[in-house]
């Protein structure tokens, strides 16, 4: 038993490793086209949310804004806030968009 436990476990990380790998990647789903010649500029600002998912980190929020504004360095800040209405209180979460190639394709990550 001892010897399958050698093995078997390292297996198993090795699986779940690869997995959460992949999990990570920013390819672009079948089918899907980046917008090229795009403009940055015209992307910055206040956006207001309209409609969303439920996502858990967003539950309980309601008058949610993103606002992305150019930093020095080329990337996009991201400036999330939203009003918790349970827990009766403003919530902010800053991150950072980087290009995944050129500045003029339409393909960012965002990391938090």
């Amino acid at each position: 038993m001892k010897n399958f436990t050698k093995i078997a476990v390292p297996v198993a990380l090795g699986i779940l490793g690869l997995f959460i790998f992949n999990s990570c990647s920013v390819g672009i789903p079948k089918g899907a086209k980046a917008v090229q010649n795009f403009d940055s500029k015209k992307y910055l600002g206040k956006w207001y949310e309209i409609a969303r998912f439920d996502y858990r980190f967003e539950r309980n929020m309601n008058n949610v804004t993103a606002t992305y504004s150019l930093k020095d360095n080329g990337n996009i800040k991201v400036d999330n806030k939203g009003f918790d209405y349970v827990k009766n209180e403003w919530k902010e979460s800053i991150g950072e968009a980087k290009f995944v190639n050129e500045p003029t394709e339409a393909r960012l990550k965002v990391s938090f």
